[in-house]
């Protein structure tokens, strides 16, 4: 699948899930993404798309990331072993990566399970356990990873 047909199909999701639209600021410009939300891209390898996040509200910027990933099984298992490791590090994940988690979890157990490729018992019994990790914040996750 192209990146330009997935990030259609991220855009008819958020459509057809009652995400309102939103009303350009004025120039044409998107608004500032979350931090959390720009490092969740940049750990599937999809920095590319944050224009297009800078476009949705925060709020719902975990609920599209969610989307995202469960359609790309390789960015799912990324954005998992991130989370792992945010989790060894800082004892927790940020409250953002819990957001996504629950919504991505909702997804796989939703109606529409039966249209993504459903990730293994494994993958999906290690998502469960990191939704069910305390949160910390961003900042002490950062701080608390190792420096490469």
């Amino acid at each position: 699948m192209s990146p330009k047909f997935r990030t259609l199909a991220v855009l008819a999701a958020l459509a057809a899930a009652g995400v309102p639209a939103r009303a350009q600021q004025p120039g044409g410009q998107g608004g500032v993404i979350n931090l959390s939300c720009m490092e969740a891209l940049v750990s599937i390898g999809r920095a590319e798309l944050a224009g297009v996040f800078s476009f949705v509200a925060d709020k719902d910027s975990p609920a599209a990331f969610a989307d995202l990933v469960a359609h790309e099984p390789k960015g799912l298992k990324k954005y998992a072993a991130r989370l792992e490791k945010d989790q060894l590090a800082a004892g927790g994940i940020t409250p953002w990566d819990h957001e996504a988690l629950l919504s991505l979890l909702a997804l796989f157990s939703g109606p529409l399970a039966d249209t993504l490729g459903k990730p293994s018992a494994k993958l999906l019994a290690r998502l469960n356990d990191l939704s069910l990790a305390p949160t910390v914040p961003l900042e002490t996750v950062m701080a608390r990873r190792k420096k490469p």
